[in-house]
């Protein structure tokens, strides 16, 4: 593990030959380089308690099982498609679909067997043995023709991110070279781009003198190969972030880069450079303008405790606390799981927002306190049995196929 990744190779390499680069240059690299990046090489076993980190889906399987229940209600809402697909960019282990389709049956046995399930990642998701569902190795959202979900859980924290600073009144923007003795060192130049300057300027936001923070110019792309893939229906994320002003404010003046290593958080992207995650706050204030600019609107927004609980987060904990025939520990382990979900200084306090395109924008379960859809009791206790689904009628022929939504 003291030996370079690949990734930090190539990075050295390319500097030498073209000098500094942008910071969402080096952190592209050192999360997505094909040979050696932390997404392609290392993450896989990097989630959960030998790794480095959790996400949601790791904590207990009734996250993916109340997803589910809002999934079936999107379904309900386009008039009961078949094929009904749920696309999912950053799949990563597979964890999340394998729990969405093991409670798929018993939310409804129509809606189950209408259910596609599309994982987009780098690599093959780990979990495959679970992973009853369709991969694609891919970056971006190569598909067309999508009824149904785009599900993006704590995808844009991990997109490459510009970091900039204020120097002598101007915004400069901090590029990552490399020191005499061939370590990763920054400094600060001219911005790479007038889309940095103009991020702030249309957010009416002026940073104070030596201010760091970070700007996401990938999002409008990002956004509008979203609103391309989809035909009907939603784009529904879930991470963590603030709003612009709060983003910028002088109470994070050195940004919100964090580095995760063996459950251990800092704020030094050049250490284990490929071996360690990197990420930013998500600013959900450009996230907003970039669906509208792709043709989106906005139909929910929300936390994640207060979305699990319109799913009936409270209804599964019920009945996971009342398993008198399991011995005690494993009941608590269980209901402290599902409480650590929707705790609003941690899990629960990350943002869920759905935009719609040619769909309703309004009454969606999970941000409704009244949802349409009805409750079961589907509680599965961590390391679920998933269920096989049913075979599925051929799909209707004004409805994508497959082949189609590659096309």
């Amino acid at each position: 593990m003291n030996q370079p990744s690949p990734a930090a190779d190539t990075l050295r390499q390319r500097i030498r030959e073209r000098g500094p680069i942008t910071f969402a240059e080096f952190m592209s690299t050192a999360l997505y380089h094909p040979r050696g990046g932390y997404y392609v090489a290392v993450a896989r076993a990097a989630i959960g308690a030998g790794g480095d980190f959790y996400t949601a889906p790791h904590m207990h399987p009734v996250f993916g099982a109340l997803l589910a229940r809002q999934l079936a209600d999107c379904w309900e809402h386009l008039g009961r498609p078949s094929p009904f697909w749920a696309v999912e960019p950053g799949v990563g282990t597979g964890r999340l679909a394998a729990d969405v389709l093991g409670a798929a049956p018993y939310l409804d046995r129509s809606f189950a067997q209408s259910l596609r399930y599309v994982g987009i990642d780098h690599r093959p998701p780990s979990d495959s043995d679970a992973f009853d569902a369709r991969w694609l190795r891919a970056n971006g959202l190569p598909l067309r023709r999508v009824h149904g979900v785009i599900l993006a859980n704590e995808l844009l924290d991990a997109m490459p991110v510009h970091r900039v600073t204020v120097a002598g009144g101007r915004l400069r923007e901090l590029r990552v070279t490399l020191n005499a003795a061939g370590d990763f060192v920054e400094e600060a130049g001219d911005p790479s781009t007038p889309a940095l300057a103009e991020r702030f300027d249309d957010l009416g936001i002026a940073l104070p003198e030596g201010h760091r923070a970070e700007v996401n110019l990938g999002l409008d792309a990002w956004f509008r190969q979203a609103a391309d893939a989809l035909d009907r229906g939603w784009l529904l994320l879930i991470d963590y972030g603030h709003d612009a002003p709060a983003y910028y404010d002088e109470s994070r003046s050195r940004g919100t880069l964090r580095c995760y290593h063996r459950h251990t958080i800092n704020a030094n992207p050049y250490a284990h450079v490929g071996r360690q995650d990197i990420g930013a706050h998500v600013e959900f204030t450009s996230v907003r303008r970039a669906a509208e600019h792709a043709g989106l609107r906005l139909a929910g927004e929300t936390t994640q405790a207060v979305f699990l609980r319109n799913l009936g987060l409270e209804t599964y904990w019920r009945a996971i606390a009342g398993r008198a025939d399991l011995p005690p520990a494993i009941v608590r382990g269980n209901a402290q799981a599902v409480e650590a979900l929707a705790d609003e200084q941690g899990m629960g306090g990350f943002r869920v927002l759905a935009f719609a395109k040619d769909a309703p924008d309004s009454g969606l379960a999970g941000f409704s306190s009244t949802p349409r859809t009805r409750l079961v009791a589907y509680a599965p206790l961590a390391g679920p049995r998933h269920m096989p689904l049913p075979g599925a009628s051929p799909p209707p022929p004004d409805l994508p196929t497959w082949d189609e939504l590659l096309g």
